[in-house]
């Protein structure tokens, strides 16, 4: 038992050193830092060095690194955005996951083996990996993202998927009494779980961790979000759901309470990063060079097919539900790999017999290549896409919506001096809300097609379109606004529409948030009048309303207000003078 512990100790330690070692250098080249860790898994694994001696023992420990990913992303996620994707999001992935069954069918057909065998190959191949895809998000700041919520939405039909799928897999091999019976019990189980975890999740759980915190015991904290985290966990798998899913449903339902939200997230990141290495890590150590060489056609063929069939079915069904062609772009970029889960629908049918043991070495070897092509593909697809739209008239008005936003506005008179609101999300819709009580005429910018179908389905003064977009910012008429406020989430997107905006009219008034100074300061020079920053804003705000209730003359409180906020940043006040340099 001694001598375990110590080589398992020992396998840790090897781990971390090359997982530190294969970031940094991912980092110097400039690439993603999954790539470096895989790398670092293939060349200590029992396949190149193999400097790694209980591989079964490591791999259980990083399933903690994929259960608290999956639990802190769901916190930064908000549940309310996703449950405006609605009918939309359930039918592009059950095309998706369908579609792909078929396709890959077809492939395991063409490769000579047997219909259950081909079923199985076509199952794996539909599943793409939810921790590399909102990896990749978290790493670019886009998980808030349209196509962000759209990809997460995806993933966790998929994970839901994998119950039926697991289902089918024992009818085929002779482990259920009928497939109906499997596919009905599944689906209870899975529903009461999932219930039980939405119903602690929203209520019991922000209230456990409010009473732990005023105990003001700060380990005692991160163990309860500890626990949280893998007790749904082990609920979800004992229901015969995948693990992390459970982790993501209780990160999700606990989004909606800010403040344990965020406390819940600030304290499991650093035990989420160190276990999340070890997962990929270990992912890496998977990987069998020379099974590759031997299989390089058959292996080449799955990757193919993941990453083009995927980007097709993926982009076809995002348009199809109503959303831009650059959503459904970006959407399908993020969900091109085969997925871990994969290894679970592959495995298990070796087992019973259903496929032969060559099926689950040829989804392990292509899911860690794809899972490991994939942020480098997706920030180059993302740039090839960014530019393509500013290069070429056709795609900056069809990629956008442009079309769109000039039918809406066909329906509507031409509008003088009216106020732009880009982004109609909660910020939008406020001050939307506010501009409307004071019968300013406005026109709102937005991107998410249920937001426009349930706000305004016959209102043109809120267009479909993207804010970034010339041709959609000419439709809404701003070289005729008066007032241009970019509300909207993501600092990329504002910084775009701000400039955008500037060059279109110089004499329009901008307006625009940031979440950080620095961000406050680029939008500064890309030509907006005033930047608000929320934490400042709340941190003068408090302030202000404390100097007043000791006392303290509200002349004074308010000159000292102004104060802080001229040393702690200058673009903290309007500019009244007009943009002609602009």
């Amino acid at each position: 038992m001694i001598e375990l512990e110590s080589a398992l100790f020992d396998d840790i330690v090897v781990i971390l050193v090359a997982a530190g070692a294969g970031g940094l250098v991912a980092r110097l080249v400039r690439l993603p830092p999954i790539i470096g860790y895989l790398v670092a898994g293939a060349v200590v694994g029992p396949h190149a060095l193999g400097l790694i001696t209980h591989l079964e023992d490591v791999q259980t420990l990083a399933e903690f690194g994929v259960v608290l990913l999956l639990f802190a992303v769901g916190v930064e996620i908000s549940l309310t955005d996703l449950r405006r994707l609605g009918w939309r999001v359930l039918v592009a992935s059950a095309g998706q996951i369908s579609l792909t069954i078929a396709v890959g069918y077809g492939i395991g057909t063409a490769l000579g083996w047997d219909a259950r065998a081909s079923l199985v190959a076509g199952m794996a191949l539909s599943l793409s990996s939810t921790m590399v895809a909102l990896k990749t998000l978290n790493d670019r700041g886009e998980l808030g993202t349209l196509h962000g919520r759209m990809a997460a939405g995806m993933l966790l039909v998929q994970d839901l998927a994998f119950v039926p799928m697991m289902a089918v897999i024992a009818a085929l091999g002779g482990e259920g009494d009928s497939l109906a019976r499997e596919l009905v019990v599944s689906a209870a189980k899975a529903a009461g779980i999932l219930a039980v975890v939405l119903f602690v999740g929203s209520f019991g759980l922000p209230w456990l961790l409010k009473r732990v915190a005023l105990v003001g015991a700060r380990e005692s904290f991160v163990v309860t979000v500890m626990a949280a985290a893998l007790g749904a966990a082990a609920l979800t798998s004992w229901a015969g759901l995948s693990a992390p899913l459970g982790a993501f449903v209780a990160g999700l339902v606990l989004s909606e309470s800010d403040w344990a939200g965020r406390r819940a997230l600030s304290e499991v990141i650093p035990v989420r990063d160190v276990f999340a290495a070890l997962f990929f890590v270990s992912l890496g150590m998977l990987t069998d060079v020379d099974f590759l060489a031997s299989h390089l056609g058959e292996v080449a063929l799955f990757i193919g097919a993941s990453i083009v069939v995927k980007l097709f079915l993926i982009h076809t069904l995002t348009r199809a539900v109503g959303y831009l062609p650059d959503t459904a772009a970006r959407t399908s970029f993020l969900m091109i790999q085969i997925g871990e889960f994969s290894f679970i629908v592959a495995g298990t049918a070796v087992a019973l017999g259903v496929a032969s043991e060559e099926l689950l070495l040829l989804i392990i070897t292509a899911a860690v290549v794809t899972m490991g092509i994939t942020p480098g593909f997706v920030a180059g697809a993302s740039r090839a896409l960014t530019s393509l739209r500013a290069r070429s008239t056709f795609f900056e008005r069809h990629l956008a919506g442009a079309a769109g936003a000039e039918a809406a506005l066909a329906r509507a008179p031409a509008l003088q001096g009216h106020v732009i609101v880009a982004g109609y999300g909660r910020v939008g819709a406020l001050i939307v809300q506010d501009v409307r009580r004071l019968g300013l005429p406005y026109i709102a910018i937005e991107s998410d097609p249920a937001i426009i179908s349930r706000e305004f389905a016959d209102d043109a003064s809120l267009i479909y379109g993207d804010a970034t977009n010339d041709a959609v910012l000419t439709a809404a008429g701003v070289q005729n606004a008066r007032l241009f406020v970019a509300a909207l989430p993501e600092h990329v997107s504002a910084l775009v529409a701000v400039q955008h905006a500037r060059r279109l009219n110089p004499q329009v008034r901008i307006v625009s948030r940031a979440a950080w100074e620095e961000e406050a300061r680029e939008l500064e020079k890309a030509g907006a009048d005033a930047v608000v920053w929320p934490e400042l804003e709340a941190a003068l705000e408090m302030t202000r309303l404390s100097l007043l209730d000791v006392g303290v003359a509200k002349p004074v409180v308010e000159e000292l207000v102004e104060e802080a906020r001229a040393e702690l940043g200058e673009w903290a006040s309007y500019d009244e003078s007009p943009h002609d340099e602009h």
